[in-house]
């Protein structure tokens, strides 16, 4: 069945800088009902999670075609632009931001010269990640308030902090990104990279004690206690690293690393997502989500 598209955008012969600022200027040119074509030569599952976090209820996504060497999807727009969001700059598993949104939005702003680097496809990850902890601090005010331990919520929250956060955001970091600044030179011991490596662990440890309470819930009287002691330290941790990487790290590696870098780790950041996560796994964190907003 052929379809009439206001625009059509061929991913496969722009820069990669270019293919997600071009993307999202043609689809914010849409009216509502008209629709895009995009194609391109891999799965571009990681703009879907840009468009869900930063076109959020304003599109239809919908695949015509999925490889192996050709992907097609119909975009169209289904509802009128909020006038919040700042185009997007590149995206891979997230963006949005709720309390700091002003805070990223500026920095996102500065480095906008790095339009799709793969660091700013790690400070789109960030915002998801604040999302979370936004949602996981409403939660343990009102536990502190006396409301009954949420054992589902918690175990959700555990969940897509430890896949979507630790495994797909730091894996990429530490797995590629970190890896690529040591290869040329930058320090891995007593300096940012150090510090990084050092917070990732002190997280998962926090993450894990809040794990092992949720599953008490219901049986261990201190339970709530735990969950609130160790959350709490997570958001505490968690916000100013992110901070630091966006305004400190990521810059460094963006002067560093060179046009060649750049575009070996944009596609080993692919890779990633699709080999070690797998798209699937992507699709089920954004889900959960929407879940774990919905339950803050």
């Amino acid at each position: 069945m052929s379809e009439n598209y206001a625009a059509t955008v061929d991913a496969r012969v722009l820069p990669v800088p270019q293919k997600h600022p071009t993307i999202f200027r043609a689809f914010d040119g849409l009216s509502v009902g008209e629709t895009m074509l995009l194609v391109n030569d891999h799965d571009p599952k990681p703009l879907y999670y840009t468009f869900a976090a930063e076109r959020t209820g304003e599109f239809e996504w919908r695949y015509l075609e999925a490889g192996p060497e050709v992907w097609q999807v119909s975009i169209r727009r289904i509802a009128a632009s909020t006038g919040q969001q700042a185009p997007s700059e590149g995206h891979s598993c997230g963006g949005g931001h709720h309390a700091h949104h002003e805070h990223h939005e500026h920095h996102g702003h500065q480095h906008a010269a790095h339009a799709g680097s793969p660091t700013q496809i790690l400070k789109d990850e960030h915002t998801l990640i604040l999302q979370a902890l936004d949602g996981l601090e409403r939660k343990l005010i009102a536990l502190e308030a006396g409301a009954a331990p949420d054992r589902t919520y918690f175990e959700k929250a555990v969940k897509f902090i430890r896949t979507f956060a630790d495994d797909c955001h730091h894996g990429k970091e530490e797995d590629l990104l970190f890896k690529t600044m040591v290869d040329r030179g930058f320090p891995l011991q007593g300096g940012p990279i150090a510090v990084m490596l050092s917070e990732h662990e002190t997280g998962r440890a926090y993450v894990h004690q809040m794990a092992e309470a949720a599953a008490g819930i219901g049986q261990d009287p201190a339970a709530a206690g735990k969950i609130v002691r160790n959350g709490r330290a997570y958001i505490q941790l968690l916000r100013p690293h992110i901070d630091k990487e966006n305004m400190i790290l990521y810059p460094m590696a963006d002067n560093m690393l060179s046009s060649e870098d750049q575009a070996y780790l944009g596609e080993a950041f692919e890779h990633f997502e699709t080999e070690k996560i797998g798209a699937d796994v992507h699709e089920a964190m954004m889900t959960l989500q929407e879940e774990l907003k919905a339950g803050a």
